[in-house]
């Protein structure tokens, strides 16, 4: 008997074969692809409402927001979803920064992480008055210290702190060891607090 499902693609409640094509949410891709042209991303607005929803209740017991890292997925639409949810955003560029704010995200619902942001990046990052930059050296402080004492602001910001954990994974991936180029050792976050 044929259940219309290969072996070897994993059951999924988003993304099934609807009368003989495959569908996803009950909408056949071959009609969306017929209606908007190939080539086409189709993501699952309920696949992404259920996850961050999923999310968010397993942190129900503690005072939390969600802040979607958005280098997953820029996509306006999935911002636009997220952050109808709740959801802040995290960025790591510029024009993350700009892609936040015209998909709907509050300026109090961004973070900016990441190493290497441009003086022009924390500009921006200031003058949208966000919620956090976060600093992940001292010389990335003095720099975003000078930036605001120019425009006549204050910096909100978030010091990036190395654990010196070693996650036990891929050594591309394990940034929170003290080798890797993120984050300030806890001895340095320490110093700079008073600033």
């Amino acid at each position: 008997m044929h259940t219309g499902r290969r072996q070897d693609v994993p059951p999924s409640r988003h993304f099934a074969v609807v009368e003989g094509s495959l569908g996803c949410d009950g909408i056949s891709l071959e009609a969306l692809a017929a209606d908007h042209g190939t080539p086409l991303h189709v993501l699952s607005a309920a696949a992404i409402r259920g996850a961050y929803q999923a999310l968010d209740a397993s942190l129900s017991g503690v005072r939390h927001r969600i802040f979607y890292a958005m280098k997953a997925n820029g996509n306006p639409a999935v911002l636009r979803l997220l952050a109808g949810l709740g959801a802040g955003a995290d960025v790591v560029s510029g024009g993350e920064l700009h892609w936040a704010l015209r998909s709907g995200v509050s300026p109090d619902g961004i973070v900016f992480s990441g190493v290497g942001k441009t003086d022009p990046e924390l500009e921006a990052a200031l003058d949208a008055g966000i919620r956090a930059i976060h600093v992940e050296s001292a010389q990335e402080l003095d720099v975003l210290e000078a930036l605001a004492r120019g425009r006549g602001v204050r910096a909100r910001i978030g010091l990036r702190v190395n654990p010196d954990v070693d996650p036990e994974t891929h050594p591309y991936i394990a940034t929170g060891l003290h080798g890797a180029k993120f984050g300030l050792e806890l001895d340095a976050a320490r110093r700079l607090l008073p600033r």
